[in-house]
């Protein structure tokens, strides 16, 4: 399930304003307070919701994580921190991962119902310079042996600018402090998980969120634009953003290559239905499709132009969509295209479809239910 960068970074998300001067821990402290049991949290804001097993569980502001086994009634994880949370995803009924503000990331290995830090922002800038000192000696090192020819002196030459400006921005980092989030997270099995974010930021597991490395040098992004969504079918997983990003991996997310985009404005979300056709959509009511795994794709025309921010599988076939001011489409298994708008008007920004083919819907007012497409 995909959430909306559009929707947080522009009414929700937090900037913080700070010279690049030796910080203060306690401008952080965000980081490490725990999420304060709130009544009424699952009215809060709330980002992304999926499925674990029987359980339903969504994330949002102030770190809060809720989760139910009905969908009517709403329990609140204990969570260890007060972030802005983005997007969640589990691998199976135990093991998911919840990312946010700040560079966190959270696991849970029950559920839901708890949850723990596996990394923040100062354990990722450490990452990162790390990550691109080597990367930047590695290219010194291939350009100072002579042995290039010319083009592919030409391409490390143009790699190693890229890699020294990253690794200029992650010490800037040192100064400024861990503002960059998370934007979306994918658990490719109960080992291999990848997370992405704000100004190209990507990093990836394969022991369960134990250790992370750092993919933002190895992903063909120069001008460090957001990375907003990922998404798995059966052979490749997908990854998007800003200004018409799209690549595939086929080694689940060791390497990315980019994919031609059909549109070249910001994409939001990206989803595999039950059919293997995967969808691309974000900006002005932009939507696509792929039948093969990305190579081309075809646009759907909605009615309604606001942004798209999320998908999930009809009941009855086709996909239903959500985005801003309510609006709700459902595009069925031929094609045909049902809009209608929740009645609060709310920003949408993920939903689950139930048996009964009604929705549960996340965003602006938290927990929100639909009835139906097909009903009137």
């Amino acid at each position: 399930m995909i959430k909306a960068t559009a929707f947080y970074s522009a009414l929700l998300g937090i900037t913080l304003t700070l010279t690049p001067t030796a910080f203060a821990a306690q401008d952080f402290d965000v980081i490490y307070a725990p999420a304060m049991a709130a009544p009424l949290a699952a009215k809060a804001t709330l980002t992304e919701i999926t499925q674990a097993g029987e359980q339903r569980i969504a994330v949002g502001d102030f770190g809060i994580i809720v989760r139910s086994n009905d969908a009517q009634t709403w329990q609140q994880a204990e969570v260890p921190t007060s972030v802005f949370l983005t997007a969640v995803d589990f691998a199976n009924e135990h093991h998911g991962w919840a990312v946010g503000h700040h560079g966190v990331i959270l696991h849970s290995d029950d559920g839901g119902a708890h949850w723990s830090m596996q990394l923040d922002g100062f354990a990722l800038i450490a990452l990162q310079i790390e990550a691109f000192e080597q990367r930047v000696a590695a290219l010194q090192a291939d350009l100072d042996s002579g042995e290039l020819d010319d083009t592919v002196l030409m391409l490390t030459e143009e790699q190693l600018m890229s890699a020294e400006t990253l690794l200029e921005n992650a010490n800037f980092a040192l100064e400024e402090g861990p503002t960059r989030p998370f934007l979306d997270v994918l658990a490719v099995s109960e080992q291999v998980v990848i997370a992405v974010g704000a100004y190209g930021t990507a990093v990836r597991s394969t022991d369960s969120g134990k250790s992370w490395q750092v993919l933002d040098a190895d992903i063909n992004n120069p001008n460090e634009f957001h990375f907003n969504a990922l998404a798995k079918d059966n052979q490749y997983i997908y990854l998007a953003g800003e200004q018409g990003l799209l690549f595939r991996s086929d080694d689940q997310g060791v390497t990315f290559s980019e994919i031609e985009a059909p549109y070249s404005g910001s994409y939001f979300g990206l989803f595999v239905d039950v059919n293997q056709r995967l969808w691309a959509f974000g900006l002005r009511g932009n939507v696509f499709y792929s039948d093969d795994h990305g190579d081309s794709f075809q646009p759907v025309r909605l009615s309604n132009r606001v942004n798209i921010n999320a998908a999930a599988d009809a009941t009855e076939g086709g996909i239903v969509l959500v985005g801003n001011a309510g609006m709700v489409a459902h595009i069925d298994a031929n094609g045909v295209i049902r809009e209608r708008n929740h009645p609060s008007g709310a920003t949408l920004t993920d939903l689950l479809v139930l048996p009964d083919q009604s929705l549960t819907l996340v965003g602006q007012q938290g927990i929100l239910k639909m009835p139906a497409m097909a009903q009137k």
